[in-house]
């Protein structure tokens, strides 16, 4: 199954980053150490304010300075210290295998899982909900035996959808796109026409 939930600020100082620093947050992975709960982030920002969101993460002690990487002058990685994350824990305790999770402009964080049953889904809520967790299902289907696009072309339609390359005005545009995606400009251009097609070629045969 695929599961789809939005957690309602979970961290502080996530939501401190989104709002103070128009930050963009991806947790790529969570994981437990001898130290305690790790998370590995990707995090996307204005050009010029990566120096100073590194400096404070080292100030504040969520981060070792040997795992903070600058990719370029929007974009760094790092793994986090997560203990004080209830939701992180509790992640860790179930058979949940992370997809994707991203931060919202209002610092929520959105996260989907594979899941391997309806069971796990339940005890995995309930315990959200004993917690005390404030979230929101958004999504619970059975997986899909085909898809009309490629992971590949998924992941990039998805990723401009969230970053508001699709709005109006357009929050990113092509150019800052290929820079966070690390994918030339021709190459995603050809990437998103080919999806596009794809996506409406599919609404309209649903639709005959």
């Amino acid at each position: 199954m695929e599961v789809e939930i939005e957690f309602k600020e979970p961290v502080a100082w996530i939501k401190d980053l989104v709002e103070t620093h128009s930050a963009s947050i991806r947790i790529r992975d969570i994981r437990m150490s001898g130290e305690g709960v790790k998370d590995l982030l990707e995090i996307f920002m204005p050009s010029g304010k990566i120096e100073g969101f590194s400096s404070e993460l080292l100030d504040k002690k969520r981060v070792d300075k040997d795992n903070v990487t600058i990719v370029d002058d929007t974009h760094a990685t790092a793994i986090v210290n997560a203990h004080e994350c209830a939701v992180c824990k509790s992640i860790l305790k179930w058979d949940l295998f992370l997809t994707e999770a991203y931060s919202t402009d209002s610092g929520d964080i959105i996260m989907k899982w594979l899941v391997p049953d309806e069971a796990t889904v339940g005890g995995f809520l309930g315990r959200l909900e004993e917690d005390g967790v404030k979230f929101e299902l958004l999504k619970k289907r059975a997986l899909s035996k085909r898809s009309d696009i490629t992971a590949r072309q998924e992941f990039v339609v998805k990723t401009a959808l969230e970053l508001g390359f699709f709005d109006y005005p357009k929050k990113v545009n092509l150019e800052g796109l290929s820079k966070r995606l690390n994918v030339s400009y021709v190459t995603l251009a050809e990437i998103l026409r080919r999806a596009e097609k794809k996506i409406i070629s599919s609404y309209f045969k649903k639709k005959e």
